[in-house]
């Protein structure tokens, strides 16, 4: 065992208690949710995250030692300190490092009102060795602020406030994550990037939910005139019948200042009932537009196929003549995931493949990419890769456990020459225009292996005790190999995923 890590992250409050506020959570405490969601027979969706919930869903969510599930309709404040203590993983047993968080959250929610913050101070220091090819950043967190001794040191305010305007919408806004689609991991909007000031409009009505964020991210990897860039994203997702759903996203991103204007928040993009790409012709703009369809098919009572499509650009001639021309841009997702298997409640799995042509994400600036603080806003192995994953898991009132394979194929650059790994650099600078495939430059196999268990001892809070192993092993087209495995202790209460997984 290479490293032994002591991590204790206290004490984050999850309220799930108001008919119109967020339930936020890993896969595991998502588990119930997302099986009542996909298979009620409803009309649910399980597209956007954190869940929005409500009066009938209150008992649908992970329960532990003390049952906080009823619906209390009056209203209540609550605040709890947290606290995150972790071994550095940049350590050296002469003189160990301690990373920390720690400060407070405070929690309020009535009938039509929920906000929740956090506000405090992280410092720490990492191992950024493995991705040095690409440039410095702390996982979910944010810049390096001191590249030399590789430490950061940030405030810390993040949170939501929402407000449900009647019963079809809820507006929210805050400094937090959003997460778009099915499958564990997601080319459209991941909550890997760290946490972004931003609006959001949520709309539900007969069998149609459809959502637009207008957010605010910050890119320092590029010279320009601001640092600042502005995306307006939507999600439209439509139950087509109880056991079929269909959905559309498109994303589009622009500069807060380029040569010729200062744009801000552009008016064109706060329309939330078009369609952007044909506004982003119609103003004679070159900003960075997405696009991406989805569906989803529910087998039986146990089991769902979802797939999702990510096109930054192309040309359907260059496709038919099978060129490899860099310009077509896109990925796709395949997968499936099984609940209750055996018949054994919280017994589950998912087996999905992620593959993403070089390119994909990155514009002629990392002005418009679509990326936040050096981090990608969807997949964290970014672009030209291809990854396949199998976790198998088990969720049972306060008991997790679950183990996960990864097999991940990716390129990237080498002799100074960009080959699409890095969504960072300009596009132009590419290694050609044709014959680009995925995998290309210098390219790395790597396999993943996670075990996880842990015990909740908190339902309200979200807090569990756990143990995981997380083993490592790669290796290039010189040889060049890396192996890292490292066995975490603690106490963490999570309100996403912990991507430790790439």
């Amino acid at each position: 065992m290479k490293k032994n890590i002591l991590n204790i992250v206290g004490l984050l409050i999850v309220f799930n208690v108001s008919s119109q506020q967020y339930i936020f959570g890993d896969i595991q405490s998502r588990y119930k949710m997302e099986k009542y969601i996909c298979f009620s027979g409803g009309n649910e969706h399980s597209l956007s995250k954190p869940y929005q919930i409500n009066n009938n869903q209150s008992k649908i969510y992970q329960k532990g030692i003390w049952d906080y599930s009823s619906i209390k309709d009056s209203s209540k404040f609550t605040f709890l300190p947290y606290i995150s203590l972790q071994e550095s993983p940049a350590i050296s047993f002469s003189s160990p490092k301690i990373n920390y968080a720690a400060g407070l959250q405070f929690n309020y929610l009535s009938s039509k009102f929920f906000y929740q913050f956090r506000v405090g101070f992280q410092e720490g220091f990492l191992n950024n060795n493995r991705f040095s090819y690409k440039r410095p950043y702390v996982r979910s967190i944010g810049y390096v602020d001191d590249t030399n001794s590789m430490s950061y040191s940030k405030p810390m305010l993040e949170g939501v406030i929402s407000c449900k305007l009647n019963n079809y919408i809820l507006l929210s806004a805050g400094n937090e994550k959003n997460t778009f689609g099915d499958g564990y991991r997601s080319l459209w909007l991941s909550d890997f990037a760290p946490v972004y000031p931003f609006v959001k409009l949520e709309s539900t009505f007969w069998k149609v939910k459809y959502v637009n964020i207008w957010s605010l991210h910050e890119d320092r990897y590029s010279k320009g005139f601001s640092n600042l860039k502005w995306a307006s994203s939507h999600l439209l997702s439509y139950n087509v019948t109880k056991w079929m759903n269909l959905s559309i996203f498109e994303s589009i991103v622009w500069q807060n200042k380029d040569t010729l204007v200062n744009r801000g928040p552009d008016i064109n993009y706060l329309n939330p009932f078009i369609f952007f790409r044909p506004v982003e012709f119609g103003i004679g703009s070159a900003d960075n537009a997405l696009l991406g369809a989805g569906a989803k098919f529910t087998i039986g009572k146990h089991s769902l196929i979802y797939s999702s499509f990510i096109l930054d650009e192309f040309l359907l001639s260059e496709i038919s003549n099978r060129t490899g021309w860099w310009g077509n841009k896109y990925g796709i997702q395949y997968g499936i995931k099984i609940f209750d298997i055996f018949k054994l409640d919280g017994l589950y799995s998912i087996l999905e493949f992620n593959a993403v042509r070089p390119f994909t994400y990155s514009h002629i600036s990392s002005k418009q990419n679509y990326g936040h603080k050096n981090h990608s806003l969807a997949h964290p192995l970014e672009s030209n890769f291809q990854e396949f994953l199998v976790l198998l898991g088990y969720q049972k009132n306060n008991l997790d456990f679950s183990v996960q394979y990864h097999f991940q194929k990716y390129g990237i650059d080498s002799a100074n020459i960009n080959f699409g790994g890095n969504m960072f650099e300009p596009y132009i600078n590419r290694n050609g225009n044709y014959n680009q495939k995925i995998g290309q430059g210098n390219l790395v196999n790597q396999h993943i292996f996670i075990a996880q268990f842990s015990y909740m001892i908190s339902a309200l809070t979200n807090t569990k005790v756990f143990f995981s192993l997380n083993s490592l092993n790669s290796k290039d087209i010189n040889d060049v190999s890396n192996t890292n495995q490292i066995f975490n202790i603690g106490i963490s209460s999570r309100l996403w995923q912990y991507q430790q997984d790439y």
